[in-house]
């Protein structure tokens, strides 16, 4: 962003002050797996990303929820202007689906099925449910509400209002989906303070885009569900599918927090990616009534 200093360059994000209490995010074609932020680009990825967690943040701020986002920046279609926040620590992760880390560990026994769970990969729980995860470690693992007392990075009364608040996030984004015949296995959500926005912590990041949920498709889900194959989806999981099956990442990977260096993505895999990306816009921002 010319003009403006750089405060962070994140995993795919990079911040700029824009004063007044104000910062940019500026969505770019990075993309991370794994905790690992590769070398290989994805076009169109940045302004995709900005486009649905803009319209995603501005559903919630319609229906009451406080969120940091502000408007878009004017002819820049990867940034947005949002409020700055004291950011919580925590990742909060709404699950709907049996699938991902919860499949993993519910295999290696550190995960309880809720009940009326079938034991199967892609079950749906009979409640969405959420669970905290790390924020600022290399490598994010989960934490218990006893650990985010302990630790001071929220009050009982703050726990008790960012899981409401990140269930309803949740149930906008995927009814919203739903129009566009697409299920929305789990979602990852940041909350941060800012005590003149509002007394409670603020929905910050970004909300609902391939990069933080799992998005399948409702007419495909079924017969693979019945199945037991993955399920094909519009987001980052088919960059991490393929490292796992093609790179080795199952069995050896980067340690957390590497910044590859080197491409590690066939051609195939980078544009496979831009299009489910972009029809996860697609479906989307047309069931929200805004196609573009």
């Amino acid at each position: 962003m010319t003009g403006l200093p750089l405060i962070k360059q994140g995993k795919v994000r990079d911040v700029y002050d824009a004063g007044a209490g104000r910062l940019v995010l500026d969505s770019t074609d990075r993309i991370s797996a794994f905790d690992i932020v590769l070398a290989d680009t994805i076009p169109r990825k940045g302004e995709i990303l900005n486009a649905i967690s803009a319209c995603h943040l501005k559903m919630a701020d319609n229906s009451g929820i406080p969120t940091h986002y502000i408007s878009m920046v004017p002819a820049k279609r990867t940034a947005m202007f949002v409020y700055r926040l004291d950011m919580i620590p925590v990742e909060v992760i709404v699950r709907a689906r049996l699938y991902g880390s919860a499949w993993q560990r519910y295999r290696e026994g550190s995960f309880a099925l809720p009940n009326g769970t079938e034991p199967r990969k892609g079950a749906q729980f009979p409640q969405p449910m959420v669970e905290f995860t790390t924020k600022l470690e290399a490598s994010d693992r989960p934490v218990t509400r006893d650990e985010i007392l302990r630790n001071g990075w929220m009050t009982a009364d703050e726990i008790s209002y960012v899981i409401g608040t990140a269930l309803d996030v949740h149930r906008l984004v995927s009814v919203n989906a739903a129009k566009g015949k697409i299920i929305v296995a789990d979602q990852k959500f940041e909350f941060g303070r800012n005590p003149e926005l509002a007394g409670v912590p603020v929905l910050g990041d970004e909300a609902g885009t391939p990069d933080s949920s799992r998005f399948w498709d409702e007419e495909l889900y079924a017969e693979n569900y019945a199945a037991g194959r993955d399920q094909p989806s519009f987001d980052k999981q088919y960059v991490r599918d393929f490292l796992l099956r093609e790179r080795g990442w199952d069995k050896e990977r980067p340690k957390a927090g590497t910044r590859l260096t080197e491409p590690i993505l066939t051609p195939e895999v980078v544009s496979q990616t831009t299009e489910r990306y972009m029809e996860a816009r697609r479906r989307i921002m047309a069931s929200a009534g805004d196609s573009k």
